[in-house]
């Protein structure tokens, strides 16, 4: 097996990357027009995390819609920057296709590097933010959310707990069918993400879970399913020394393993004649993932369900509260 390539040539100089953050990224993402919040005393950061193919672009828009109904944020997502630069285009547009295939791990660092600049930004100058990550590089993710943390943010935090076949299948099934988060958005073109890509924000996904019960400045958590389907939900109490009470890791792995409802089921069933249709062998392999998850338990050994809401109504314990009070 040949060794990977060496992909450091690619990484910009610094005082090019700032220029490319300064005159690109910043008018765009983090504009004069974005202000603090009036009258709440700390700012808020929204922190959605869930591995490749999990749902966040049908999570993160209604929680964009409900944060700019209160105050628009900043919306931070590192893998859009990757198209900010220089090499990206020519790579994307190779013919030789393991040339290709460098536009995204070449361009990588330095969308990562200026994800983190834009969240320094916003911490200087007290915006609201709301962060999408997939976890695949999870040091990355606590950096950031530590700097939120330590720049005195109310930091909520929505964790995608997807089992591992659901999302190798939204991928597929994304990919095959062009629908919009395959691309292009951004400027990112259709893509298909590789197993390994998957399999690595899988992991990162359940360390970042572990990590979020052992910090102090994760104010509210909650343990969300493909649909806005809240699972388990928690917030810093004002006793306990004032934390959560450490059961986010419990909770991802309990729904990474709850058979499907009904309804994802059906979704499911249909989502993968289509893709045995295009690609038998993938399908093979999804169904293979799927079958534990298709057994006849009793639902009343799992948590029930409860929609995501918003401020200023719902139940408490499916609300992102978004800085709003109780």
């Amino acid at each position: 097996m040949p060794p990977p390539p060496d992909l450091s040539r690619y990484v910009l100089p610094v005082a090019e990357a700032r220029e490319i953050f300064a005159n690109k990224i910043l008018p765009a993402d983090l504009p004069a027009t974005l202000t603090p919040h009036p009258r709440r005393s700390r700012p808020l950061a929204v922190l959605i995390v869930g591995q490749t193919g999990a749902g966040k672009t049908r999570l993160a828009p209604a929680v964009l819609d409900a944060m700019t109904h209160i105050h628009p944020p900043a919306h931070l997502i590192a893998d859009l920057y990757k198209a900010h630069h220089p090499s990206y285009a020519a790579l994307v547009e190779a013919k030789d296709p393991s040339q290709a295939a460098l536009a995204s791990p070449a361009t990588g660092a330095d969308a990562r590097r200026w994800l983190a600049m834009a969240v320094a930004e916003a911490v200087d100058r007290r915006l609201d933010v709301l962060l999408e990550s997939a976890c695949r590089h999870p040091d990355d993710f606590r950096e950031l959310a530590r700097a939120l943390g330590a720049g005195g943010y109310r930091v909520e935090v929505v964790v995608m707990a997807v089992p591992a076949a659901l999302s190798r299948l939204g991928i597929l099934h994304r990919f095959h069918e062009r629908l919009p988060e395959a691309g292009p958005a951004g400027g990112l073109p259709i893509r298909l993400t590789p197993v390994k890509i998957h399999d690595d924000s899988y992991g990162g996904l359940m360390s970042v879970a572990e990590w979020i019960d052992e910090v102090d400045f994760v104010d509210r958590v909650l343990v969300v399913r493909r649909g806005n389907l809240v699972a388990f939900a928690d917030e810093k109490a004002t006793t306990m020394g004032g934390r959560l009470q450490g059961k986010v890791a419990e909770a991802v792995e309990r729904e990474r393993r709850r058979p499907l409802t009904k309804e994802e089921r059906a979704v499911v069933v249909r989502d993968l004649e289509k893709l045995t249709a295009r690609d038998a062998r993938s399908g093979e392999q999804v169904m293979g993932l799927l079958e534990p998850l298709l057994v006849d338990e009793d639902d009343k050994a799992y948590p029930a369900l409860r929609p995501l809401v918003f401020p200023p109504g719902g139940p408490r314990e499916a609300m992102l509260t978004l800085g709003e009070e109780a």
